[in-house]
């Protein structure tokens, strides 16, 4: 089988400790988003989520934090986790062909039967879905929940 070239396993800490810092500050993101609501944010000037180096930064945490998990190796990286990286990475292409499939067809419910100002809401929504990062994310949460269970499965067969 093709050896492919991995970062090592060091960086999957660094990744995981990007996504932490990303969690942190996506509740800080929510308490802007909180305050804009509520009209606070005019008083005490709080700035707001989509506008802000927040958003940015929660972005480029969350992108650089799931690429070093997806491209880093595991400890033992043999054959068998290579067949799973390639068997995770054709079920996230099916998955998210799908994601994007039924947000096309969203279009036809959306635009004739729902009510203007739930659009806006539920295009978000379609495209934090739809975006590249969550397509490595995908493909991380595949990967590791079929590792996690080949490795149950011939843990117990032993």
């Amino acid at each position: 089988m093709k050896k492919y070239s991995l970062l090592s396993h060091g960086w999957q800490k660094t990744g995981l400790v990007l996504l932490a810092f990303c969690a942190l500050l996506s509740v800080f993101c929510f308490k802007a988003i909180v305050h804009d609501l509520l009209l606070v944010n005019s008083y005490y000037g709080y700035d707001s989520f989509g506008s802000g180096w927040a958003a940015t930064a929660l972005v480029l945490c969350f992108t650089v934090g799931v690429v070093l998990l997806a491209l880093s190796r595991e400890r033992a990286e043999d054959e068998r986790v290579s067949a799973i990286r390639h068997q995770s990475l054709i079920w996230t292409v099916i998955l998210y062909v799908a994601i994007v499939f039924l947000s096309a067809l969203s279009n036809l419910f959306l635009f004739h039967y729902c009510a203007l100002e739930k659009v806006g809401q539920i295009v978000t929504v379609r495209r934090l879905l739809t975006c590249v990062p969550m397509f490595i994310l995908y493909y991380v949460l595949i990967f590791k929940v079929s590792l996690w269970l080949d490795n149950k499965r011939l843990g117990d067969e032993e």
